[in-house]
């Protein structure tokens, strides 16, 4: 039995919950533990989803198990326990088969790369960065996973202050219409809080009309957050949204609208500190009881930002905080030696900020170009060994094994029966679906380790690594194309092989052996199995 965490008074987090992914006969404990984390209850997403792990896992769920794994990490890091983040993220990167969709590698590296970065390990961090980047950027968003994975990725590099490859990322989600309403509040609650702090960066920085334009697109993604909370029945969103809102109606001039706004929201949701909006509604009411003259309260608002921004590595806010600090001492104390050495310190910690966002921008940019041009050479490299008819190995791909004379294989090799008058009877096209579909055939039914190759016009081999399950593989090969619907193709088309088997020994005494043993096979009458 799963335990529930029992929440204190006032800590509503809703009872209806949209749907993370259709995957996952227990997805449900997913949802639950990502509602509290999202909500800003990390302990207790902590708490489901170590205890939900440990059942589904019995129940052989891996789809829901891989949820709770990535769940229990981001919500660790949130809580600034980085080391425990990375090694879940490694956990859940162990844990990801060979079929598994290539997101969900995205998604591990992304929470691995912030982890790293708490931890120190900025270079590693870029590596898993630009990998994730890459992934995520390869075609459109088209599912729930694959939102995911882009919304990890960009976090990953908001977190670092890349705004800019972060933001374009949110671009891309904020255009999606098909996730339910809940989940696209989550995406322009995320992209609201980036626009915020890219804005709150160059304020700091003295750069305030670059500034304008972010805090001005942050208030439009406000807004569809509010829309969005009003159609998903979410108040506390709403209210976030305000704080947000608030933070910004302050910072460009309108402060009396920004303090209305603000006490509302202060109330409407409960100041958690793992959530942004809670530092950003912080540093917004310092800045406003800060002008009506309550310096003390405004202080300890703003110490309360440090203190969290030290902890959890919100640079942004941390810094956005001491740079208040110094404009409310100097409201204070008009200009003093304490008030210019928090100036002064304001400006060094921004200068290193900056510094190294640009290097890590760099390095991101870096990593990527040689990661692309690894992947191009790759491609080359493939194409070059595939037979572009039926996109299996071709004669360059079996000569590289017949060069392992250490290794031993078992060697099947399939001759289409009567292919030539497949072609003077149906004509090329049809011949060449012929090849198309037997190809397809041969691949999938073969082991994930053998080696597949067209070998002649109309022969395909299947090289077995140590001969394991080759007489199998021979038989149910000859079957498959004996059954397969050869009618689909062309009206009176039938389809059969001519198969010989032989080995295991070194590839080039096995495929010898296999090709004498396919043309006995065609003389004791073709459609059949000769071993040789």
């Amino acid at each position: 039995m799963i335990d529930t965490p029992e929440l204190d008074e006032g800590d509503a987090v809703g009872t209806e919950l949209e749907p993370l992914s259709p995957f996952g006969p227990f997805d449900a404990l997913a949802e639950w533990s990502h509602k509290l984390y999202l909500d800003g209850y990390g302990e207790r997403a902590i708490a489901v989803s170590r205890q939900a792990l440990a059942f589904v896992e019995a129940a052989r769920d891996e789809r829901t198990a891989r949820y709770l794994q990535f769940i229990c990490g981001v919500a660790l890091h949130q809580l600034g326990r980085a080391a425990e983040a990375s090694e879940e993220a490694g956990r859940l990167l162990r844990r990801l088969g060979p079929g598994t969709d290539p997101v969900w590698r995205a998604k591990a590296l992304a929470l691995l790369a912030e982890s790293r970065v708490d931890l120190g390990m900025t270079a590693l961090a870029m590596d898993h960065l630009a990998e994730g980047k890459l992934i995520v950027s390869a075609q459109r968003i088209r599912t729930y996973d694959h939102l995911s994975a882009t919304m990890s990725v960009a976090l990953a590099l908001n977190a670092l202050a890349l705004f800019e490859p972060a933001d374009e990322l949110m671009v891309q989600m904020l255009a999606l219409t098909f996730p339910p309403a809940r989940v696209r509040l989550n995406v322009a609650q995320e992209a609201a809080v980036l626009q915020t702090a890219w804005g709150s960066m160059l304020e700091v920085a003295g750069r305030a009309a670059e500034a304008w334009p972010h805090y001005t697109e942050a208030l439009s993604r406000t807004a569809r957050m509010r829309a969005l909370a009003a159609e998903a029945d979410y108040p506390e969103m709403r209210a976030r949204a305000e704080a947000i809102e608030a933070f910004v109606l302050h910072r460009t001039g309108h402060e009396g609208l920004g303090l209305a706004r603000l006490r509302p929201a202060m109330d409407a949701f409960r100041l958690r500190e793992e959530l942004a909006e809670t530092q950003i509604a912080r540093i917004a009411l310092a800045l406003a009881t800060s002008d009506a003259g309550d310096q003390d309260t405004a202080a300890e608002l703003l110490a309360a930002v440090q203190r969290v921004s030290s902890a959890t590595q919100l640079d942004v806010w941390g810094l956005t905080a001491l740079a208040v600090r110094a404009r409310n001492a100097v409201q204070r104390d008009g200009r003093s030696d304490a008030a210019d050495a928090l100036e002064q310190l304001a400006q060094v910690s921004l200068a290193r900020l900056w510094e190294d966002r640009e290097s890590r921008f760099e390095a991101l940019q870096d990593r990527i170009r040689q990661r692309e041009m690894a992947e191009q050479h790759e491609r080359i490299g493939r194409a070059s060994l595939v037979d572009p008819m039926t996109g299996l190995g071709n004669r360059r791909r079996l000569q590289q094994v017949l060069e392992r004379p250490d290794q031993r294989f078992a060697a099947v090799l399939l001759d289409i029966d009567r292919f030539r008058t497949v072609n003077d009877e149906h004509g090329q096209e049809i011949g060449d679906a012929v090849l198309r579909r037997t190809a397809d055939l041969v691949q999938r039914n073969v082991g994930d380790g053998d080696v597949v190759v067209r070998y002649g016009a109309d022969e395909f081999v299947v090289l077995v690594p140590g001969g394991f399950g080759a007489a199998a593989t021979a038989e149910r090969l000859l079957e498959v194309v004996r059954k397969e619907p050869w009618l689909e193709i062309s009206l009176g088309l039938r389809i059969t092989v001519s198969v010989g088997l032989a080995g295991p020994a070194p590839a080039a005494e096995a495929l010898a052996a296999a090709d004498l043993a396919a043309a006995e096979a065609k003389r004791a009458g073709r459609d059949r199995l000769v071993t040789a």
